[in-house]
């Protein structure tokens, strides 16, 4: 009997497994549409517009729960997204990927912190037009700010 319920189960399991995945939609700029799909450690990215259609697939290092959130987060209008976690480790700190929409490109490009690959505990800072973080130097804590300039 238990062999059943097994071959059932696994049976069954591809088919529920799409069920978990997270999907956002947005338009980053009029007439594009930009969709999400995130599951597990795999985030899949589809862009389109009246005339470029892309799509690609970021893998992501986590043993922890991903998060997706959208936001300017370069201050020049159009909308960009994040991925985010808590740390692996003792769970302290947020950690943050950036992609911010390219234009011209019709796509997503990975924004690096001016003090490092990833932005650790990102606070936004609208009127500073500034991504604050931490970075770490000898084992201390401290301030960097990635700054755009007003176009």
């Amino acid at each position: 009997m238990r062999f059943k319920y097994l071959a059932i189960s696994l049976l069954v399991l591809p088919w529920t497994a799409p069920v978990f995945a997270e999907v956002t939609t947005f338009s980053p700029i009029k007439n594009a549409e930009a969709t999400l799909v995130l599951e597990g450690s795999m985030l899949t990215v589809v862009v389109k517009s009246d005339a470029h259609s892309e799509s690609r697939t970021i893998a992501f290092q986590a043993e922890n729960e991903l998060h997706v959130q959208i936001d300017d987060f370069n201050f020049d209008g159009a909308k960009d997204f994040a991925v985010w976690q808590i740390d692996d480790g003792m769970g302290t700190y947020t950690i943050h990927r950036i992609f911010v929409y390219q234009p011209e490109a019709a796509f997503f490009k990975e924004l690096n912190s001016d003090c490092g690959d990833d932005f650790f505990n990102l606070r936004v800072e609208r009127e500073k037009r500034a991504l604050l973080s931490t970075y770490w130097e000898m084992n201390e804590p401290k301030l960097c700010s990635t700054n755009f300039s007003p176009d």
